[in-house]
């Protein structure tokens, strides 16, 4: 469903503002699964089919990508990454926390002065969601699997893992870029179009489709951190509207206990 009469419709709720957009979004997942209604976006309609003349292997394409982020060993090595920088959308900007632990513990937090705190946390068992407008509640099924997988420490050494199902489909010019284009399946039936710059291997947009509907994540200001390139700006886009993450800050191995991402107590 478009704009309409000025509102915004994600995720079965209409937005009559820009405020109220920034409002919403910081109460829901920020993982790729805050969509509009339209299933597919026009660019995706009129895309042209990939070449797949002289299309390397998934496993080229995937040991290139790790490669350039700085290798298994040097992604190994990193145990905990702190980021810090805002989230940005039309309605305005929020505070922005990403905390990461080894082997799967997690903790966003977004926060504003119009929309208060929202957090987003998992501890090795327990997947957990916390806002002033819906509570604190435990999260299960597909929305955890997302999670785990948009925020897992090693991500880059475990596509494989994440995505059982993955092919080579050609090569494809994204803007003034040349892409090996990777369609990816996870096993919970998530489907995902990974785009990986024929240059510097790095991957720099995913396409994800949850439900027949399109997001579209381009990872963007690549820069070293420790001997781990890291990108600094995530920007995930429809055609009705955007949201992006900008990161001013990256840390590593630095002590993060593992009480952080438990599930906050009743207030």
């Amino acid at each position: 469903m478009p704009v309409t009469q000025n509102k915004i419709w994600v995720t079965g709720i209409f937005l009559s503002s820009k405020e109220e957009l920034l409002n919403r979004i910081l109460t829901l997942t920020m993982l790729g699964l805050v969509f509009a209604a339209t299933a597919v976006s026009e660019d995706a309609r009129q895309k042209p089919e990939p070449s797949t003349k002289n299309a390397p292997t998934v496993d080229q394409v995937i040991d290139r990508y790790i490669k350039a982020v700085g290798g298994t060993a040097a992604i190994e090595k990193i145990t905990t990454r702190v980021m810090r920088g805002s989230l940005v959308t039309s309605g305005g900007t929020a505070r922005l926390e990403v905390y990461e632990k080894t082997p799967n513990k997690f903790l966003v937090i977004i926060e504003n002065s119009a929309a208060g705190l929202s957090q987003n946390g998992f501890n090795g068992v327990v997947a957990w969601s916390q806002n002033a407008q819906r509570g604190s509640r435990e999260m299960s099924g597909p929305e955890v699997e997302n999670f785990k997988r948009e925020y897992d420490l090693h991500r880059e050494i475990k596509l494989k893992e994440f995505y059982p199902k993955m092919s080579v489909t050609g090569r494809e010019t994204i803007g003034d870029r040349d892409a090996f284009v990777v369609e990816a399946a996870t096993v919970d039936g998530v489907s995902e179009v990974l785009y990986f710059d024929v240059g510097t291997g790095l991957l720099f947009r995913r396409d994800v489709t949850v439900q027949g509907t399109t997001l579209q994540a381009y990872l963007e200001d690549y820069r070293e951190v420790d001997g781990i390139k890291i990108p600094f700006t995530i920007r995930r886009s429809r055609p009705d509207f955007s949201f992006t993450y900008k990161f001013d800050e990256v840390k590593h191995n630095i002590a993060v206990e593992d009480s952080k991402f438990n599930k906050p107590a009743p207030q």
